[in-house]
């Protein structure tokens, strides 16, 4: 069985993929973790399969046209769909179910595809969308991977960072006004952006003005911080969709602030003493880990909040109360639970009561099974070679001769620069350690992996 695991962004998804994979791995499955652009070049020689993930929509929902889904449908390839922000809305329940008809459209999906959902609140909404397609709650199995159960597979990683930046805060961006694509992105139609709909051209004017005071507020106070705590080193950690030049440039020179975007957010939240952020998903992951969380926002508009994230930890205004909360933190006062969580958090997302991967790896098989004996085609090592060398060469005459695209492609660059050979094989090798499964792993290029069992 093809089973393809698709990566956009490396650092947030490349873990709980080498864990699902190695999950799934059986002599009768193929699995291929990829680029999502490479994986579906290898198409013209696949047939057959299950795609998982939520890279077959890359455009907003009315934008939305299909193509890549008709594509693997056509080779006969059934889709598992989950989104990456399945919970994490701004404004309030009206809001979210708007948000969600924006992200994704269930009307290309058919009886052989399943859609999985963060929580029950997604699953009972798009169930009023849609009555006919296969639906289950399972969580995001990535979150999963910040419980005890998993921490060994991030050891090496964090006594590494504690050991070269001692104690430290943790401070996520996450601002859209600070976007890797700059202002050209923000105010387009790909953006979002609808210059000829009054309010929806205003409703975006005024958030890029708020978030705007909110980024700019986020730099002050982490200069405040280094200050105040000279003793302490402040990490802070860019959104993979930021500009990261922006952060290097307004805290450049001062010693005990770093920035740094090296890897996956996991072993840097897990080598924190505390996480600092305002609507960012590390809230939930960190409060998963047990970690101190303060949402520090100067202003607070319900509208553009986002809701989840910031109901974790605790919530500061002001720079002094932040400095309080520090204070309360080295002292053990200020603590975490994930097991306090309200009960509307708990129905927005799955991990907070139960095992995700445990669930969603359950729902996989079940969809393996049911398409045991359809016909399987797979492409052979050459063509992936081949595949690989003529998008290299693609990719290095745009740099070349299409200077409206090199921004795009640097941009892209952030979010996925290729899998490095050693680090895989180490996070598979731990994996096994943890599950008591050898998993047979070959590493194509920087932009696929192979894993199949004899």
């Amino acid at each position: 069985m093809n089973i393809l695991l698709p990566i956009e962004t490396i650092n947030r998804e490349l873990d709980f993929k080498i864990v699902l994979a190695s999950l799934l791995a059986d002599k009768k499955n193929k699995i291929y973790i990829g680029q999502h652009d490479f994986l579906m070049s290898l198409l013209p020689k696949m047939q057959g399969g299950i795609y998982i993930g939520k890279n077959i929509f890359h455009k907003r929902a009315e934008l939305e046209n299909g193509e890549i889904y008709k594509r693997l449908k056509d080779n006969k390839i059934d889709v598992i769909y989950i989104h990456e922000e399945g919970a994490v809305f701004p404004g309030q329940e009206e809001d979210w179910k708007r948000i969600i008809q924006e992200q994704y459209s269930l009307k290309y999906f058919d009886k052989n595809d399943l859609v999985l959902q963060w929580g029950d609140f997604q699953k009972e909404f798009d169930e009023m969308r849609n009555n006919s397609l296969k639906m289950v709650t399972t969580g995001h199995p990535r979150f999963d991977l910040y419980k005890p159960k998993w921490n060994l597979l991030f050891k090496e990683e964090i006594d590494k960072i504690k050991s070269e930046f001692n104690d430290f805060i943790l401070i996520n961006g996450n601002y859209l006004a600070n976007h890797g694509l700059g202002e050209k992105y923000l105010f387009s139609n790909n953006g979002g952006y609808k210059v000829e709909d009054i309010n929806s051209r205003m409703k975006r004017v005024k958030y890029y003005t708020y978030n705007s005071k909110q980024l700019v507020s986020m730099v002050e106070l982490t200069h405040e911080l280094a200050v105040k705590f000279p003793e302490l080193n402040f990490v802070y950690r860019p959104h993979p969709s930021e500009n990261h030049e922006y952060y290097k440039q307004v805290f450049k020179g001062v010693s005990n602030i770093i920035v740094k975007h090296q890897g996956a957010v996991t072993p840097w939240i897990l080598a924190s003493m505390a996480i600092i952020h305002d609507g960012c998903t590390t809230a939930l992951e960190a409060t998963l880990a047990s970690k101190p969380v303060i949402n520090y926002k100067i202003e607070l508009k319900e509208e553009f909040d986002i809701w989840l994230p910031n109901q974790m930890g605790v919530r500061a205004v002001t720079i002094d109360q932040v400095f309080k909360y520090i204070d309360d933190i080295r002292e053990g006062k200020l603590v975490n639970n994930p097991d306090s969580v309200a009960d509307v958090v708990k129905n927005l997302m799955f991990n907070f009561e139960n095992d995700s991967y445990d669930a969603f790896v359950k729902e996989v098989k079940i969809e393996i099974a049911k398409k045991e004996l359809t016909k399987q085609i797979s492409p052979s090592a050459f063509y992936i070679w081949k595949t690989f060398f003529s998008r290299k060469i693609k990719f290095f005459l745009y740099t070349i001769f299409k200077v409206s695209k090199r921004k795009e492609i640097e941009y892209h660059k952030i979010k996925f620069y290729g899998f490095d050979k050693r680090k895989v094989e180490e996070k598979f090798n731990l994996v096994s350690k943890i599950i008591h499964k050898k998993v047979e792993v070959k590493i194509h290029n920087p932009y696929l992996i192979q894993i199949e069992n004899e």
